[in-house]
């Protein structure tokens, strides 16, 4: 019975970010450059406090090429973490120069808080090993597209 009762709420809870337009927005094609290197992703986008904490959370699975964009409305240097987290995520911090400052390797479920040594202003989410795999590091420049939605 506590399960269902738990269930229920968490299904309740869901449902209620839906409909306050939490849920990420439409998706995005980011685009990282490094030397000779260049790649485009697809995001969806966070923007908003609710869209910030929903992340990627309770999600099964993720396409290679698609991930979440989080945007701050000022530079920020607070932690991220896997809570609720069943995908394997590469978190990566970027400034508001559009040049990638570091990558974490958020384990599932794991709720140690991933702190980036420096402020930031954005991050991406990927599947883990995905700036690996494309030989993206410290320093890629990554172009956001124009229009997304303001930070709040």
């Amino acid at each position: 019975m506590r399960r269902l009762v738990s269930l229920a709420t968490l299904f309740l809870a869901l449902s209620s970010f839906a409909c306050r337009g939490d849920s990420p927005s439409k998706h995005y094609e980011v685009k990282l450059d490094q030397g000779g290197n260049h790649a485009t992703v697809n995001v969806e986008v966070a923007a908003t406090v609710g869209q910030r904490q929903q992340g990627l959370m309770l999600r099964q699975e993720m396409d290679e090429d698609a991930g979440m964009l989080f945007l701050f409305a000022q530079d920020v240097n607070i932690g991220f973490w896997m809570h609720n987290t069943y995908l394997p995520l590469d978190i990566a911090y970027i400034g508001a120069d559009g040049k990638l400052l570091e990558v974490r390797q958020g384990k599932p479920l794991d709720e140690t808080i991933l702190t980036p040594a420096q402020k930031y202003r954005y991050v991406i989410e990927m599947n883990q090993g995905w700036f690996e795999r494309h030989h993206f590091g410290t320093g890629t420049q990554v172009t956001l597209p124009p229009r997304l939605p303001a930070a709040e």
